[in-house]
């Protein structure tokens, strides 16, 4: 491809680099990829489908990052109008303005519950998100270390 000065003696060493940023890029994008697909996979497994009430995605099997992150949205939604738009601060400090055994503290609790169990699964959600970024800036970085290297391994003497 080029050619740098042979008095430097750069270019072996250079392909010796390029060697390496090639089996580290093929690394990065089979990583990547693997994450990418088990992910996807785990989240199929789940059946879940995104709720009509979605304004993203209504309807959707979750498998993706954006469906994903659209169920998220939605539980979030559903959970905080449950709770009558209260969060877990405001519902503990009804719980300790009210007798323990009234049917107002055992429906604040109720709410706590579901606000409790929105938010884990949320949680489950985002993480996945995340996990989709990440495995495709694995990837990403993946390519361009094998871009860099497959040029690298083409200088010559």
């Amino acid at each position: 491809m080029s050619s740098l000065p042979a008095a430097t003696g750069l270019a072996p060493a250079l392909r010796r680099v390029g060697g390496v940023a090639v089996a580290s890029g093929s690394l990065f994008v089979a990583a990547g990829a693997g994450a990418w697909f088990t992910v996807t996979k785990q989240l199929r497994d789940e059946n879940i489908t995104v709720p009509g009430n979605a304004t993203l995605l209504p309807g959707k099997r979750v498998q993706g990052p954006v469906s994903a992150y659209a169920e998220a949205l939605i539980i979030k939604s559903n959970a905080e109008r449950g709770s009558g738009g209260r969060t877990f601060a405001d519902i503990s400090e009804a719980l300790r303005g009210v007798d323990g055994g009234s049917e107002e503290a055992a429906a604040l609790r109720k709410q706590s519950a579901a606000l409790s169990t929105g938010a884990a699964l949320r949680t489950s959600l985002m993480t996945s998100v995340l996990a989709y970024g990440v495995s495709a800036f694995a990837v990403g970085l993946g390519a361009i270390f094998l871009i860099t290297g497959t040029q690298l391994r083409r200088l010559d003497d």
